[in-house]
């Protein structure tokens, strides 16, 4: 169990390194923060994910891969819920455009 100022961030990144990163927020910060300390390195997550997103520092696919999120859909959902609008790089365009080949050879294997 955390003590009430620390917090422990952890990827829910499926793929690739992960990191794990230690904030120490002030009892008072964190109580503004939440009632449930264990939600505090999710937020602070989101926060810095949706940032790096805004500034152009990471991709939309990047930002799936951060926050644990399975599809395009749920990314295009939390980026609404969090009034941001999405960014649709070449390197997202690629990724997806792999998925559908995938997608479309496991179709023809399976009929």
């Amino acid at each position: 169990m955390l003590s009430p100022g620390m917090s422990k961030i952890k990827s829910y990144a499926k793929l690739g390194v992960k990191m794990e990163v230690t904030v120490h927020i002030p009892d008072t910060i964190g109580a503004r923060l939440g009632n449930d300390p264990e939600a505090i390195p999710r937020w602070l997550l989101e926060k810095a994910g949706l940032e790096a997103y805004r500034s152009g520092e990471i991709s939309g696919y990047e930002l799936r891969l951060m926050l644990g999120l399975k599809s395009r859909l749920e990314l295009d959902a939390f980026l609404k819920m969090h009034g941001v609008y999405l960014e649709y790089t070449e390197e997202d365009f690629a990724h997806d455009a792999e998925t559908s080949r995938q997608l479309k050879r496991q179709h023809a294997q399976s009929e």
